[in-house]
């Protein structure tokens, strides 16, 4: 390890010695004693100790040596719940006094404990389609639960993954008129476990609808780092299709960029010296364009 990566390292741990380190010609506060463990689940551990013998205590700080956290409990407590703690790894701890003049105690003893390996799926999501558009269908779905990590969630149409992503909503675009397509969800967590929803068949309607979207209000451009076009509008309205679903392209000087559904804002990057001009368009389920708005954002350069 260079001189550069070694310091870098132990910088947690002189950043914890910072915080408890002596004042100048005054005694410390005994160090707690008999830290031990006494509750513990497949995440949680509890921890409790005697309190200091001596010294006028502000509170306790508890030291994870494992991930170099730590955690300041009040002196009239000493017990302390650590929670979503990662599975099968072995965590470390030890608590410090600390007195009402910033002196830090010597450590307690240690005590650690494995957490098992993560064998638990998070808990089954519950999907619905509040809108069925020609050709984009908006999916949403209860929030899955997991007793250790995050959650991150994949669609699947016809048994393939369309899209993944950690929110419990989303819109599938592109999608035929007057077809079915079987949709469920599949929730999993970093250890791997995961479930399925249940399975939605959702049948397009024809693409009957003509018209278009009202075309994207109050459009502002940004210019952010001299090459970052931040854009934000009003909200198109559509006869048919909710907010939610209503799809904004943007362009950049007349060439398609990138396209966002539901959201009215964005980040386009420049594409040439000078002045940029910056167009969103409101495109509906079936297909709808809306009337472009437009904005230039002067003294801009590539990135």
């Amino acid at each position: 390890m260079s001189v550069r990566g070694a310091a870098r390292a132990a910088l947690p741990a002189l950043v914890i010695l910072a915080l408890v380190a002596p004042e100048a010609g005054a005694a410390s506060p005994a160090a707690p004693t008999n830290l031990r463990i006494t509750a513990s689940t497949s995440s949680t551990v509890t921890l409790a100790w005697d309190t200091s013998k001596s010294g006028s205590i502000a509170y306790y700080m508890v030291l994870e040596k494992s991930t170099w956290s730590h955690f300041n409990v009040p002196a009239s407590q000493t017990t302390f719940t650590r929670t979503r703690l990662a599975a099968n790894v072995t965590h470390s701890w030890v608590v410090r006094a600390v007195d009402t003049r910033g002196n830090g105690s010597r450590e307690s003893n240690t005590v650690s404990y494995k957490t098992p390996p993560d064998v638990t799926a998070p808990s089954t999501p519950t999907l619905s389609a509040p809108f069925v558009g020609a050709k984009r269908v908006e999916l949403d779905w209860t929030d899955s639960v997991d007793d250790v990590s995050g959650v991150t969630y994949t669609v699947n149409v016809n048994g393939s993954p369309a899209r993944t992503d950690t929110l419990s909503h989303a819109v599938l675009d592109g999608l035929s008129p007057s077809t079915s397509y079987a949709v469920n969800v599949s929730a999993r967590d970093r250890a791997g476990n995961s479930v399925t929803s249940n399975t939605l068949t959702v049948t397009t309607p024809a693409a009957t609808d003509t018209s278009p979207p009202s075309a994207p209000g109050n459009l502002m451009g940004l210019e952010v780092g001299s090459c970052e076009g931040w854009l934000s509008w009003d909200p198109s309205t559509d006869d048919v299709d909710p907010a939610s679903t209503i799809r904004y392209d943007a362009y950049v000087n007349g060439v398609f960029d990138s396209a966002t559904i539901g959201y009215t804002k964005s980040i386009v990057y420049a594409t040439k010296n000078g002045t940029n001009t910056y167009t969103i368009v409101a495109v509906d389920s079936a297909g709808n364009e809306s009337q472009p708005s437009t904005v230039e954002i002067p003294n801009m350069f590539l990135c």
